[in-house]
């Protein structure tokens, strides 16, 4: 990558004095730009383009924003590339430019001389973690561009990479995980959620909104990139976690079993076992049995330890059995239901496991439902969602129809 003409050093006449440079900066950007939409050059160059650009970010963060908007296009179809170590590089120049404080000015730039002077912030609605406070400090080259501040890129970069999902559906299957848990790692992963849910529950297309929403929970629950942000949502004790889940629990509604995984990790049983008392309404499909028959297997998971722990504590967590048992009802005789069905039997009796102090300690173990949320709601919430789902099923199987028709005339 040969960018050393657009590099002008100027020598002065005494030796101790400073070399100066000059960057060509749009110069160079457009070789960058050119190479990363050369198809044809090898895996290293583009690593070596992506560095490039990551470096400028970082140095020159406020005019290589001016750019920002003609090399985003290619940036996001560059996640597409069939090397893991591209799509990394590319991950670390997209995280940058979605936490930069240099892009949350009202054009995305910045004025040319490099000032701080900002006019016009707009910051998006997002959910800033607890606790942390913006860093807007110079940082190195080999610093993570991690930052709980996020810019107008931000929100753009969430639309557009679930875009890209929808229309590639490959990407998601291959690298959908892959590609987020990176950038739960490269920003903010509540943040990410937040927009992803936030965005997901205006998607149009139904079918892609409960497969997103399936990927977005599995990631959630098995990765270990996101152990803080279950921690967060496992207790709901602060305003922010309580946001989150209801954020996330409107969007999870597209698909029923993930909505009950979710009330399982929250410690919500009684509104978990009400949601499995409406799956008698929905139409229960071999998709809908696979997905509780994989839910069965999550339980058995080290992720829901404290779960089955509970299953100890027969007297204050009776919606947590009566939600195992429906699962159990839905499922046909399958290895899940002999799973589930021999994790029950161990459920022990209440009366053997009465003791002297037992009224004392099953008081301070009782969990109240968490306050400000209006559970009914959510309820009726998911009702309507699965009846958008259902209306979406029969038209796609109406207009399925009419074609095989079309066929045998």
């Amino acid at each position: 990558l040969d960018i050393t003409s657009l590099i002008q050093p100027f020598s002065f006449p005494c030796s101790s004095e400073r070399i100066q440079v000059t960057l060509n900066l749009d110069g160079i950007v457009q070789v960058l730009d050119c190479h990363l939409h050369d198809t044809s050059i090898g895996m290293m160059t583009r690593i070596a383009v992506l560095k490039w650009l990551y470096h400028l970010y970082i140095k020159t963060p406020r005019k290589m924003f001016r750019h920002t908007d003609s090399l985003f296009p290619i940036l996001l179809r560059t996640l597409s590339d069939e090397s893991d170590e591209v799509i990394l590089k590319d991950l670390e120049v997209l995280a940058e430019i979605a936490s930069s404080p240099a892009g949350q000015t009202e054009e995305a730039q910045g004025p040319s001389d490099g000032s701080d002077a900002r006019t016009g912030p707009v910051e998006l609605h997002v959910p800033a973690r607890a606790g942390q406070l913006s860093t807007s400090g110079t940082r190195g080259l080999e610093c993570s561009p991690s930052s709980p501040t996020m810019n107008s890129y931000f929100y753009k970069f969430m639309i557009n990479l679930l875009k890209r999902f929808s229309s590639e559906r490959k990407l998601l299957e291959n690298r959908g995980a892959f590609i987020i848990r990176q950038l739960c790692l490269l920003l903010n992963a509540e943040n990410i959620f937040h927009s992803m849910a936030d965005i997901l529950l205006r998607e149009e297309d139904l079918k892609f909104a409960s497969t997103m929403v399936h990927t977005l929970n599995t990631i959630l629950l098995t990765s270990s990139e996101l152990f803080q942000l279950r921690n967060q949502l496992k207790d709901l004790k602060t305003p922010e976690s309580r946001n989150l889940f209801c954020c996330l629990y409107r969007s999870w509604c597209h698909n029923p079993v993930t909505t009950v995984s979710l009330c399982f990790l929250t410690q919500n049983y009684k509104h978990a076992y009400d949601l499995i008392q409406k799956f008698g309404d929905l139409e229960v499909t071999v998709d809908f049995l696979t997905e509780v028959d994989k839910l069965v297997q999550l339980i058995e998971c080290p992720i829901f330890t404290y779960l089955r722990l509970q299953l100890l504590d027969v007297k204050n967590n009776p919606y947590l059995i009566k939600a195992l048992y429906g699962l159990l009802m839905l499922l046909p005789q399958s290895s899940a239901f002999q799973l589930l069905s021999h994790r029950l039997q161990c459920v022990p009796n209440p009366e053997l496991m009465q003791t002297t102090d037992s009224t004392k300690a099953s008081t301070s173990f009782k969990r109240t439902p968490a306050s400000n949320i209006d559970y009914t709601e959510l309820l009726q919430h998911f009702e309507k969602v699965q009846n958008k789902h259902l209306e979406a099923r029969h038209q796609r199987a109406g207009r399925a129809e009419q074609l095989d028709r079309r066929v045998v005339l």
